[in-house]
């Protein structure tokens, strides 16, 4: 395998919500004005998540349900840092870092600064690519946001003038897109400019092995690179977080996903939501599917059965009926799996993790 992947496309549904923020506009009505996030196309807006706060939101499941240690943070004058241990957290493995740890400048490190260094993992800059990657999570439809204008005057004093603010917020459906590169997982590269020192090998000697071809390598044993990758596909699952939940709730949890493993590292299942005919509801886009999946044919992986996975909750797509017969056809047989609701296709998919990384 040259680049083996477990990849998706989901689908949020967000219902009154203003899940993530652009901070304050000054051309709007009064001076409290936050608006959301959002992309221009033409006269065309989309809300959208960023890339980093739908990773917030990832982090924060894993742990609280899945009892990942935060990585320790170092905080120094003009930046910040994880403590770059991909061994002890699995965050850092997962979702990479950048680790750039000063030296002295012009004269020798004293001791104390030396025994300082070690003990972060020595000094010099270290980074590992995130094996996980997303995308932003935009909305199928387009002019959704809409304008909140209130005030706040409870009990104010007598005479007092109420303060107005105003706010956005919308109601549609974002779709984004992962990957996880499955020979990254726990597989670290020794040297500056690479994941790991080698005090951190040393540290953990007993808990790494080295690869056979190249010395700079070592991986964590088999299992616990499954387990951490069982981990973030169920995470999605569990997914929730946003901003203004406390006058916005919604909930976050994916209500359409469709994941596999393939032999590339593209995220192929890029926009296949699309909006229906009345600009209304959201379909999926099976002529795009089909075409990606012409493309991608020889490069699907399943050491067992299917090799992607469709979850859907009903009512949802607008045209369901449509979809459902499509993958009961010919064309989607051994291919594609209906797994029913979104947390069985991701669960699904976890399963099938151990056959496909056993086989790297």
């Amino acid at each position: 395998m040259a680049y083996p992947v477990l990849t998706g496309a989901i689908l949020v549904e967000a219902n009154g919500a203003a899940l993530n923020n652009a901070g304050q506009d000054e051309g709007l009505r009064v001076d409290n004005a936050i608006v959301v996030k959002q992309i221009r196309v033409g006269r065309l807006r989309y809300p959208y998540i960023s890339g980093q706060a739908w990773r917030r939101w990832w982090r924060e499941v894993l742990y609280h349900d899945f009892e990942w240690t935060p990585s320790e943070v170092i905080r120094e004058k003009k930046s910040a840092y994880t403590k770059g241990d991909p061994i002890r957290y699995e965050e850092d493995d997962l979702f990479g870092y950048m680790a750039a740890r000063k030296r002295a400048r012009g004269r020798q490190q004293t001791a104390e600064e030396e025994e300082e260094a070690t003990q972060q993992g020595t000094a010099g800059t270290y980074r590992r690519i995130s094996p996980l990657k997303n995308s932003l999570l935009i909305s199928v439809l387009p002019n959704v946001i809409t304008s909140d204008f209130g005030h706040f005057s409870r009990n104010l004093p007598p005479g007092t003038d109420i303060i107005p603010y105003e706010s956005e917020h919308y109601t549609t459906y974002l779709q984004g897109v992962f990957t996880i590169s499955l020979a990254d997982v726990g597989c670290f590269t020794v040297g500056e400019m690479y994941d790991i020192p080698e005090e951190v090998v040393t540290s953990y000697r007993d808990s790494l092995m080295q690869d056979r071809n190249d010395n700079r390598v070592y991986r964590l044993p088999l299992q616990q690179r499954i387990k951490r990758v069982h981990d973030v596909i169920k995470a999605l699952a569990r997914l929730r977080g946003g901003a203004r939940l406390a006058r916005n709730l919604s909930d976050v949890t994916p209500v359409v996903v469709l994941v596999g493993f393939l032999d590339s590292g593209n995220a192929p299942f890029q926009r296949l939501f699309e909006p229906d005919e009345n600009n209304e509801r959201v379909r999926l886009n099976l002529t795009r599917l089909r075409s990606v999946l012409s493309d991608y044919k020889d490069r699907l992986l399943a050491k067992s059965g299917a090799s992607l996975y469709f979850g859907y909750l009903p009512t949802v797509l607008a045209n369901e009926d449509e979809v459902l017969d499509a993958f009961r056809s010919e064309a989607f047989q051994n291919i594609l799996t209906v797994s029913g609701t979104p947390k069985d296709a991701l669960e699904a998919a976890a399963q099938a993790v151990e056959s496909v990384m056993q086989s790297l």
